[in-house]
């Protein structure tokens, strides 16, 4: 019998950890009149068919002006640390069980103190001293908003399906952090690193806006899946990422290449990039590394490759830089643009026709694509969820309904064994002894290779007895017997 959901046996739930569901596209909203709109502290720049970017500063304005008063009642703290502003901050910091909401407000008790703060990695040191640099940050932010906007949507336009308008997209500031990027609400960027650097590396911020900002437009047109779940799943994740994180950096570089260079930050990323672009085969063979953990069935090996790949701009950040690259130099920017939407397959594809020595991708994973492209790559997210949806089922003690969910998510992808593995415990759950045995075999066939714990699963239990599933396990090279213990 299968206990409640919290004591529910470990593999049929370790066996999905990591498996997150993105965004999926957003509506598409009417365009609106060329204006410049502010709505307290939230600044929007709107232009018949371009981008509706929008600011907001209210986190760092509050506690700016906090700090020019000298004091800030308790309230007054609650409520800025409830500013959108400090939204990620705060979940940065639940997920590093680093930083909580008490201690946003001790740090900000320090600043308004005219002291600074030494905080935990997610939070970083809030300096003391003159803050005039923000101040003047924050000033001119307001001032350029508008030449701001416009210089993202000359850049990321091009590269955005024609005549489609996108939802508002929202740059919020904040201060602390160790951290800038994008959620599926907003890009955060920490203006703590402006203004240790100065009033003078501002123009930096520019290019950042064009990378973070186009994440935030492919999120809103390309339903997106982050899944290790399975071999197709988890290289369709990896090409995916490739892709984001690839051309993203492509339109960051080519913004830093077309101006002036303004600011130690830009030269420091413009050196950085060109050096990934030098040794893009060097740090190529990741993906070797990675298929060969496919391959090898490595699966909790593979995800940690991929997480390697991409930490802190990680290799695979060059190589999809290189590949957008090669495909707008040899096929133009339509043809990259077309990839944003059409997804890491047709990026991949369309790299592979414009290469012109040894691509960047080994042979074993251009093979594999095909099999991805007729099985999991058909509806990523759709097989991601039902996956998740069936084991759902199964925590909720409704084998019945898993069974429903589960049947689709193992067509779709004939690499998915964890699905096949809760079928055979739905199916033995309803009795279906044949049907289980049946299932437990094919998820075997499909790469579930933790037999200790099949040979154990309370979702089996009155398959103990039947002499086929001892010598499912046996065939497996599993020595296991019902007159005693399974042994590894």
């Amino acid at each position: 019998m299968t206990g409640p959901a919290g004591s529910r046996p470990l593999v049929s739930v370790a066996m999905v950890l990591g498996l997150v569901a993105l965004a999926a596209p957003g509506p598409a909203r009417a365009a609106s009149p060329p204006r410049l709109k502010t709505t307290g502290d939230e600044q929007s720049v709107r232009r018949p068919g371009a981008l509706d970017i929008r600011f907001d500063l209210e986190a760092v304005d509050t506690l700016l002006r906090l700090r020019a008063r000298g004091s800030a009642t308790a309230d007054e703290l609650d409520a800025w640390v409830r500013l959108a502003g400090n939204r990620e901050l705060l979940r940065q910091g639940r997920l590093e069980k680093t930083l909580t909401p008490d201690i946003l407000v001790t740090a900000a008790r320090a600043v308004i103190a005219g002291g600074s703060f030494n905080g935990p990695p997610t939070l970083g040191q809030l300096p003391d001293g003159d803050w005039s640099d923000l101040e003047r940050i924050v000033a001119s932010l307001r001032k350029d908003a508008d030449a701001l906007a416009a210089s993202a949507t000359e850049a990321l336009v091009p590269y955005l399906p024609e005549g489609r308008t996108l939802p508002p997209m929202t740059v919020r500031f904040h201060l602390g952090g160790s951290w800038d990027g994008r959620t599926t609400d907003a890009v955060y960027i920490n203006l703590t690193w402006f203004q240790k650097r100065g009033f003078e590396s501002l123009p930096g911020l520019d290019a950042l806006l064009v990378h973070e900002l186009f994440h935030l437009a492919q999120a809103s047109l390309l339903a997106s899946v982050e899944d290790y779940g399975s071999r197709q799943s988890a290289l369709f994740t990896l090409l995916l990422r490739t892709e984001q994180e690839g051309i993203a950096r492509h339109l960051e570089y080519r913004r830093l290449r077309e101006r002036a260079i303004g600011s130690d930050m830009d030269r420091t990323n413009l050196a950085t990039y060109e050096d990934g672009l030098r040794r893009s085969r060097e740090k190529a063979e990741i993906l070797t590394r990675f298929q060969q953990a496919l391959d090898e069935r490595r699966m909790n090996d593979a995800r940690l490759i991929a997480s390697e790949a991409f930490l802190g701009g990680g290799p695979l950040y060059a190589v999809g830089h290189a590949m957008a690259g090669a495909i707008e130099e040899r096929s133009g920017v339509p043809a990259l643009a077309a990839t944003v939407t059409a997804g890491p397959l047709a990026f991949v594809r369309a790299y592979l026709a414009v290469a012109e020595d040894a691509p960047l991708i080994p042979e074993r994973m251009i093979a594999a694509l095909d099999e991805v492209e007729v099985g999991y790559g058909r509806s990523p997210v759709a097989a991601t969820r039902m996956r998740r949806e069936g084991l759902r089922s199964l925590v909720e003690s409704r084998p019945g309904d898993a069974i429903a969910v589960l049947d689709d998510a193992v067509r779709i992808d004939p690499t998915d064994a964890i699905s096949a593995y809760n079928l055979a415990c739905a199916w033995s759950l309803k009795g279906r002894e044949r049907k289980a045995l049946r299932w437990l075999a094919e998820a075997f066939d499909r790469g579930f290779t933790d037999y200790k714990h099949a040979a154990i699963d309370e979702d089996f239990t009155n398959l103990r007895e039947n002499p086929r599933f001892a010598e499912l396990l046996r065939s497996h090279g599993f020595e296991y017997g019902p007159a005693r213990a399974p042994s590894p």
